[in-house]
């Protein structure tokens, strides 16, 4: 049995759905309502009228762009020794270590090591764990590596160092004598990721 259009039934059936709509719209506007003031409270509501292109991107699902390891790598700025040195080898070295490991994360997606992933890596790295929304910040967003050569100076003997991030200054450090091999390394940072604090709310 189908509804006439214009029967009975049928506007029934258009009271049922317009009371559906209308009470969720009723139970969205205090939270709207709510969302709103909390943004003119820091001003952000001229921002969004302003800019209204450009803050779609954070109100719209699937306009932020995912953190990835191309992103990674064209981000990372290496501050290498002379070329043709030993100490320049081992930097190169590290730095293929470091593509490996992120490009391992993003292959197994979220690791079987919690919090462990391309995105974990860049909060623990520089802070934030995402794209920069705006094009000309993404462009000109750099990570700075940096290669202890002389730990032991400093620490004396020893077994282990971590990398040590400045997230303020976007720059990692990696302590070179403790990361010879593939595997060293990937241990290494696991352990500095997993067991080191991020700049994050949680």
């Amino acid at each position: 049995h189908q509804c006439d259009k214009r029967g009975p039934c049928y506007l029934i059936f258009l009271l049922f759905i317009s009371a559906i709509a209308l009470h969720a719209l009723v139970r969205l506007i205090p939270i709207l309502n709510q969302l709103r003031e909390g943004l003119r409270l820091y001003g952000l509501d001229e921002v969004l009228a302003q800019h209204t292109q450009m803050c779609q991107q954070l109100f719209v699902p699937g306009h932020l762009q995912e953190v990835n390891v191309d992103f990674l790598l064209l981000a990372l700025t290496p501050d290498f020794s002379e070329e043709g040195s030993v100490r320049r080898q081992q930097e190169m070295q590290i730095i293929n270590f470091l593509q490996d490991f992120l490009q391992k994360l993003e292959d197994k997606g979220q690791s079987h090591v919690a919090r462990l992933s391309v995105r974990s890596f860049l909060q623990w790295v520089t802070g934030q764990a995402h794209v920069p929304l705006i094009e000309s910040k993404r462009e000109a967003f750099k990570i700075t590596v940096n290669f202890d050569h002389d730990c032991d100076s400093r620490y004396g003997a020893h077994s282990l160092c971590y990398p040590i991030v400045n997230a303020c200054a976007v720059a990692i450090t990696f302590p070179t004598r403790h990361l010879a091999t593939s595997q060293e390394f990937e241990n290494n940072l696991t352990e500095a990721i997993c067991g080191g604090y991020e700049f994050s709310r949680h």
